[in-house]
């Protein structure tokens, strides 16, 4: 089995969780950079899909090794605090139509993605399916609460 970097924090199963764990990262002061090849034997560390566990995806690596500890260390408290939430998101039913703030158009996801970030399927953007149980007003994305501007 391969030994990975030490740089990298993080392993992705897409490039839509990898990009957003860099951006969140970047939002933190931790500069980062994805590298997208999966080496012989798989990938170990942590991943938001299963922890512990050698698998392929994405690296999302820190590019100052003085950040791997206080990365790594942030992950872990914004993945327990969303893992508390979710076993109620995802017993949710139906659909939920999310707009695209990039291209404008509306998309149907199912009940359980609410609150998550999707890749859009007619222009590929970032977008976010809306869950009423945030306030999206309280989160502060790259140092700018956007949602008041």
């Amino acid at each position: 089995m391969a030994d990975r970097d030490p740089r990298c924090v993080f392993v992705a199963d897409d490039q839509a969780s990898a990009g957003m764990i860099a951006d969140m990262l970047e939002a933190e002061g931790f500069p980062t950079q994805i590298i997208e090849e999966a080496g012989p034997g798989g990938f170990e560390g942590i991943s938001g899909m299963v922890s512990g566990d050698s698998q392929r995806g994405l690296e999302v690596w820190v590019k100052d090794a003085a950040h791997i500890e206080p990365a790594k260390k942030w992950i872990e408290i914004e993945m327990s605090e969303t893992t508390a939430a979710r076993p109620s998101k995802q017993e949710r039913t139906g659909t939920v139509a999310a707009e695209c703030e990039e291209c404008g158009k509306s998309s149907d996801w199912p009940a359980s993605e609410m609150g998550r970030t999707q890749v859009c399927p007619h222009c590929e953007a970032y977008m976010d399916v809306p869950d009423p149980d945030d306030d999206w007003n309280d989160r502060e994305f790259s140092g700018e609460n956007e949602s008041e501007e």
